[in-house]
């Protein structure tokens, strides 16, 4: 993740990166250099300001128990500076527009295209900007539009303590926010807990967007809010109640105009609550308008996610031959380099292990299993099947 020690030779832009997020932290928590030396100290850790001056400036490297030291005095996981380096390999896509308008559409034109690492630096591009307009109150506005639509990239990229961070630190001026953007903030937080496993929260958090965006008037919102709470509900194996609230998300959608992406979303998830509950050729069919739409439009992620829907499906029936071929198709389209969606293809690999088990096929376990190792590794997202695998592990090491 990082050299061993402090060099101020051969300097990379890993570390312009890198310092940027180390200025943004310690700004976020409104700290000197000198403070975070104190608090350092105050933590048994040594890092001089000075010192800290240079990470923040790219003109040293910080070790990995300097980095260890930064983590604890701005209560991050050591995880974030990595996942700040992997970032990198998407800067020779950072444009350099100086409209912000412009900015926002070329990322959620390519969020929809399913490449998020270009969304993010797309994103990014437009804060940058917004941190130098000269009204402050728009400069403020500006920043946080961007900077959810940040969070939205990084979460999409499995970055989920950034995204995390990046949510919380536009809510720490909540009261000065426009109504819209407090709306996305909170929906995408509701999205990201739920994604770490904190049921709970994800629905108290998406009950109180809810609740705002019907004062709003934000149809759209409402949508994903509803898909999300038709989640946590599946999730927490309450399927006829999971049905219920995607219809509700569906009716939504039906009364807008565009909105293919979140349409294609909802479709694939009740098509799979459909399989579920037992209406396999119900579930099959809107499984297959999902992909055809998510197919014909571009969006990966959902046409990706459809085929692996399809795929349990048919392990529901033991029609295992028909389920990895669909599986393959599947991770086609997650596994693009640069952009790969680790979640998915750990989901698929989670399947084929799971058929190879019941088949009592060991080759095709072992492999499975092995896969499966390689992609845990890369995951911050937990769900049912991630939680299944780790209760393996821990018995296996037991």
């Amino acid at each position: 993740m990082a050299q061993s020690s402090e060099n101020v030779e051969g300097l990379t832009s890993e570390t312009t990166r890198l310092g940027e997020y180390l200025r943004r932290l310690r700004e976020g928590y409104g700290y000197t250099l000198r403070k975070v030396e104190e608090r350092a100290m105050a933590l048994g850790e040594a890092i001089d300001n000075s010192q800290l001056s240079r990470f923040e400036k790219g003109k040293a490297v910080p070790s990995f128990d300097k980095l260890r030291a930064l983590a604890r005095v701005f209560n991050v996981p050591v995880q974030n500076f990595s996942d700040v380096l992997d970032l990198e390999e998407y800067q020779p896509f950072k444009p350099t527009s100086v409209v912000h308008a412009e900015l926002l559409r070329d990322g959620a034109d390519w969020m929809a295209r399913g490449e998020h690492g270009r969304a993010f630096v797309t994103y990014e591009r437009a804060f940058d900007l917004a941190e130098r307009e000269g009204d402050p109150v728009r400069a403020a506005e500006l920043a946080a539009e961007a900077r959810w639509r940040m969070a939205t990239a990084l979460k999409a990229l499995g970055k989920l303590y950034m995204t995390e961070r990046e949510l919380r630190a536009i809510l720490k001026d909540r009261k000065k926010l426009a109504p819209h953007t407090r709306i996305r903030v909170l929906l995408q937080l509701s999205y990201l807990y739920r994604e770490l496993g904190d049921y709970y929260l994800a629905s108290v958090l998406a009950r109180e967007c809810l609740e705002l965006a019907e004062g709003a008037g934000d149809r759209l919102t409402q949508a994903g809010v509803l898909n999300t709470l038709g989640n946590i509900a599946h999730d927490e194996e309450e399927p006829v109640t999971a049905l219920d609230i995607y219809n509700r998300a569906l009716d939504v959608l039906q009364h807008l105009d565009g909105h293919h992406e979140m349409k294609a979303t909802v479709l694939t998830n009740l098509g799979g609550c459909h399989v579920t509950v037992g209406r396999f050729d119900e579930g099959i069919a809107l499984l297959r308008e999902a992909h055809s739409l998510a197919r014909d439009r571009g969006f990966r992620r959902s046409a990706a996610l459809s085929l692996t829907r399809m795929a349990e499906a048919h392990m529901a029936r033991n029609e295992h031959g028909q389920a990895r071929q669909i599986l393959e198709e599947s991770d086609l389209l997650a596994n693009r380099t640069g952009d790969c969606y680790y979640d998915m293809l750990f989901l698929n690999a989670h399947h084929r292990w799971k058929m190879a088990q019941r088949e009592e096929h060991p080759t095709r376990e072992k492999i499975a299993f092995g896969r499966l190792r390689h992609l845990r590794s890369m995951l911050q997202r937990r769900f049912p099947e991630v939680e299944e695998f780790d209760q393996h592990i821990e018995r296996i090491r037991r």
